[in-house]
């Protein structure tokens, strides 16, 4: 069991490949030597050719991807914007927790929580808050509604600003990248990846 305290968008994608599956083999050395290089990687060298990690050739890793991209675009800002817990409590019943930024561009943001009840179908129907439970909740308003529940996912949405003028937005389920969206500073790039069941990663390479 695990308790937890709290201190974040779905990304569309377009028409899914196998994510993993060994592409044709090609040279990237320029010598005899040759990798083999999976459909998503080909995706971040053809979105981001400044973007090249020989670890990512074979299968494409979203936590490091994420190093790798940070290394070369700097993060100047991290924002979280949404964090939502998804938990059982004490009596077996299933909730959902969301903190949400409300005015993320504002000097001074607004937090907002929202707590969920799901069946056992995935359906969601909100419980009422007080104004004070819902608008900047104090901590320990937080702590209570988790006392004693069972976290079974964690996930946070997150937007970096880059030194560069690049930006990303990340979405882990506890500390595993899960989404991972990655836009140039003139937005004419768009490199988008995300972990499908079934299929693992896949990457998408967008450019208007």
């Amino acid at each position: 069991m695990k308790t937890i305290f709290i201190t974040p968008f779905i990304i569309a994608l377009g028409m899914p490949v196998f994510a993993q599956k060994v592409g044709p083999v090609i040279s990237t050395t320029g010598n005899s030597t040759v990798t083999p290089v999976s459909i998503s990687y080909q995706k971040v060298r053809q979105c981001f050719p400044e973007i090249q990690d020989d670890t990512l050739a074979f299968k494409v890793d979203l936590n490091r991807l994420q190093e790798v991209v940070d290394a070369h675009f700097i993060t100047s800002a991290s924002q979280l914007r949404v964090r939502k817990v998804h938990y059982q409590d004490p009596e077996k019943h299933l909730r959902n927790l969301i903190l949400r930024i409300k005015n993320p561009s504002a000097k001074k943001a607004v937090m907002e929580l929202s707590l969920q009840t799901v069946d056992e179908k995935g359906a969601t129907t909100d419980i009422h808050l007080t104004s004070n439970q819902k608008l900047n909740p104090k901590q320990e308003i937080i702590n209570n509604f988790l006392l004693g529940a069972k976290i079974l996912r964690d996930e946070t949405w997150t937007h970096d600003t880059k030194l560069k003028g690049a930006t990303a937005t990340v979405k882990k389920n506890f500390k595993d990248v899960v989404e991972y969206e990655l836009r140039d500073p003139l937005r004419r790039r768009t490199l988008t990846c995300e972990t499908q069941k079934d299929l693992g990663i896949i990457c998408i390479c967008a450019k208007k």
